[in-house]
């Protein structure tokens, strides 16, 4: 159910950008995330596949906003290093996460994480919600260097 939120969410992608923007999407796909991670939350079997549907449609939006921002906005020739460091901020976290998600179900019941990191990451939807982010194809032309 995951990889199919995914594969939709990126079959949609480019036309949902250009409609919601760039913040619009990473925010739409933070509160589809913590929707879908709060479901599972929930008592019984039933919530899960929709929850997984959902945190499959959400995780990409974030990063293709982020990457897609990452590619239009850097000069071409810091792009290659940008990129880079980029990915790393993207993605090492979630190495910690893994760690610490580990220790922490050891000691506490699973739905009251999954309820924490719903929460959170509806609460981190807010924030390129906020922000007056412009839509993609509506950037002035960025002198390049």
């Amino acid at each position: 159910m995951q990889g199919a939120g995914s594969v939709a969410t990126g079959l949609a992608a480019g036309t949902l950008m250009r409609r919601l923007g760039e913040r619009g999407f990473a925010a739409g796909g933070c509160a589809l995330f913590g929707l879908g991670v709060a479901a599972r939350a929930l008592p019984g079997d039933a919530p899960v596949p929709a929850g997984s549907l959902l945190i499959g449609a959400g995780l990409p939006c974030v990063l293709i906003a982020a990457l897609t921002a990452v590619q239009r906005e850097t000069p071409a020739d810091r792009l290659g290093v940008t990129a880079g460091r980029v990915h790393t901020l993207l993605y090492a976290p979630n190495a910690v996460a893994l760690v610490a998600g580990a220790g922490l179900v050891a000691v506490t019941d699973h739905r009251v994480l999954l309820a924490v990191t719903g929460a959170a990451a509806l609460g981190c939807a807010a924030v390129p919600a906020r922000g007056r982010g412009v839509r993609s194809g509506e950037a002035e032309e960025v002198p390049r260097r």
